[in-house]
């Protein structure tokens, strides 16, 4: 049977036995062949936003194994497929995370990917590059490329996941680009297509970037999102009608006048309302329309062309074993301008609980479609 790693009681982690999860006419069961990890995975265990019985885990790459009867994109069994997953939700949603062996995300919202880029590299991608084009792209109004603007871009802690998608689409419609992060990531930033780096802990950081800006600044994304950096990034947007996307939409800061903020949060792709992190979110169609626009744009435009280039990746082994080991170092802070990535094959399964989930699924089973 296919298994998966199980939030339970007192937030443990226990590789179990697990059905195939039921999938939908508009839907793809997809075999995880690697999954990378996020802040948002440890995040939701450790806060307890994950309920027994959930999975946690978002980017996935893997296989096709059944497509649904009214699927888009005509695609094969075994195809080779990328894409996230809402991980950690409570279990009587029937949404599995990535950290098992089977996934199921509707056809429209995964993408293709060029041979000519491994798959355990690709995995780093989905959430990350949709969280970077959602501010980008859907709520600061900038142009897809092919077309260009020439303005002036700051990505504040640029060796982020996130902030290194983001310097890259910024770059891909012709932004001048400046961002910060430790000195010792500078030119691998510049290399992603920064054209200006600036330590974010100098004391002159402010006055550094108002001076790199081709006059004022009106575009920023702040990849941190913590109260300070927030404040440093509002300093230097000095344009009469500024733009500012922060990634923690829970976060709640006085701005100043001058400035519109857009908080961008990646689960609002799904076009499903939720309660998060003790907000509730209404259904936001535009957000996933727009996702499925983007990714479409990624396997066609952005992948193939070289405008998008995946996180550095770190291999973790042991496959679903091993991502106990790694939310303890990004828990501890030891990842930097890289992602941790599992190949599923690697896992040991000599600890397996046959505790299955048999009855949460059994009633729903019988709505799976296929070709």
């Amino acid at each position: 049977m296919p298994i998966g790693l199980v939030v339970r009681e007192n937030k443990k982690l226990v590789l179990e036995t697990l059905p195939l999860p039921p999938y939908g006419p508009k839907d793809l069961l997809i075999k995880v062949i690697h999954a990378a990890q996020n802040p948002t995975d440890w995040k939701h265990v450790q806060f307890g936003l994950a309920k027994p019985g959930s999975i946690v885990g978002c980017d996935f790459v893997g296989k096709v194994v059944k497509i649904g009867k009214e699927a888009v994109g005509d695609y094969k069994k075994g195809e080779r497929v990328a894409g996230c997953v809402h991980g950690g939700l409570d279990p009587e949603m029937n949404i599995r995370g990535a950290f098992s062996e089977y996934v199921v995300q509707e056809a429209s919202l995964v993408f293709r990917f060029p041979s000519t880029i491994l798959p355990e590299q690709v995995v780093t991608l989905p959430l990350v590059s949709i969280t970077a084009a959602l501010g980008v792209f859907h709520e600061m109004k900038l142009p897809f490329p092919p077309e260009t603007v020439q303005v002036d871009f700051l990505v504040w802690a640029g060796s982020t996941s996130v902030g290194q998608c983001v310097i890259q689409l910024a770059k891909s419609i012709g932004c001048y680009v400046i961002t910060t992060a430790s000195p010792q990531r500078h030119e691998y930033l510049k290399g992603l297509g920064a054209d200006v780096c600036f330590d974010y802990r100098d004391p002159n950081v402010v006055s550094l970037i108002k001076q790199a800006a081709h006059g004022d600044l009106a575009y920023a994304f702040d990849c941190f999102s913590e109260l300070e950096s927030t404040k440093q990034v509002c300093a230097a947007l000095t344009a009469k009608d500024s733009q500012l996307v922060t990634v923690l939409p829970f976060i709640r800061t006085e701005l100043p006048s001058h400035i519109r903020e857009h908080r961008v949060l990646m689960y609002t792709i799904f076009g499903i309302e939720r309660n998060l992190f003790g907000q509730f979110y209404a259904q936001r169609q535009q957000d996933k329309e727009f996702a499925e626009k983007f990714y479409k744009l990624v396997s066609t435009y952005f992948l193939p062309k070289g405008l998008l280039k995946p996180n550095r990746v770190t291999k973790i082994p042991g496959g679903l074993n091993g991502i106990k080991d790694g939310f303890k170092k990004m828990i501890d802070n030891q990842i930097a301008a890289e992602k941790l990535v599992y190949t599923i094959a690697e896992t040991d399964d000599s600890s397996l609980s046959w505790l299955c989930c048999r009855r949460l699924f059994s009633n729903h089973i019988s709505s799976s479609h296929e070709n």
